[in-house]
């Protein structure tokens, strides 16, 4: 049986969706309010919040989808529960690759001044640098969570669908950040902090979105066949 529970696609999206924001929002709302913003330190080796930052937003993103795909699956089995130390670990694996290579790549060929000024006025450079992030960061992620997530619905397709969901929600977050990383940060401390809670906000109802669709397309597909086996 593919599905011990099925829930209405509307309902699981939701679920995916308020999981992605809640997971996303609890970890950085007691440095936000201490004016410390961890999620725009750099991506190096030598900044340890950074890294610890990573690790705890993972980890707690990783718990409530947990709580999803338990609820999905009416269990808490031990695939399931592997998603927490998959999700966390593929994501630090690709926090540290990116630091490595800022280290090793030289500056000059980094330097986004230099890059930009070879390129023609008004290409979208810091769109597309932290849409490569977020991609080089949804390859590791997408394709541990997938075939994790194949394992946990019997289906082989999950590993390259949830890898292109990935892809997408990561792009359409590195598009929206780049965008809004030109807009001047201006105001009062509170301001700040609003301005850094919404574009959190922001990035994890994207994210969110397209996996969640992606994670209801599973779940339709399998009770499709679990209904077809029963007749």
């Amino acid at each position: 049986m593919a599905y011990s529970i099925r829930r209405p696609g509307l309902a699981l999206w939701g679920a995916w969706l308020v999981a992605g924001v809640a997971g996303s929002l609890l970890p950085v709302l007691p440095a936000a309010f201490n004016l410390r913003f961890p999620i725009v330190a750099g991506l190096s080796l030598d900044h340890a919040s950074g890294l610890s930052s990573a690790l705890v937003g993972a980890t707690c993103l990783a718990l409530f989808q947990t709580i999803v795909l338990g609820a999905l699956k009416a269990r808490f089995s031990a695939s399931v529960l592997m998603w927490i130390p998959v999700s966390t670990g593929a994501t630090v694996v690709a926090y540290l690759a990116i630091a490595l290579w800022q280290v090793t790549v030289p500056r000059t060929v980094i330097s986004v001044s230099a890059i930009g000024a070879s390129l023609p006025p008004g290409f979208p450079l810091l769109q597309v640098i932290f849409a490569l992030f977020g991609i080089a960061v949804a390859v590791v992620v997408g394709l541990a969570q997938g075939m994790l997530l194949a394992r946990v619905l019997r289906r082989r397709s999950a590993v390259g669908l949830w890898l292109g969901a990935n892809l997408v929600g990561a792009v359409l977050v590195g598009i929206v950040f780049g965008i809004r990383l030109m807009e001047p940060v201006t105001g009062s401390d509170a301001d700040r902090t609003a301005i850094f809670l919404s574009n959190t906000l922001i990035d994890a109802v994207l994210y969110a979105a397209v996996t969640g669709a992606a994670l209801v397309a599973f779940a339709r597909r399998g009770t499709e066949v679990s209904a077809r086996d029963q007749a």
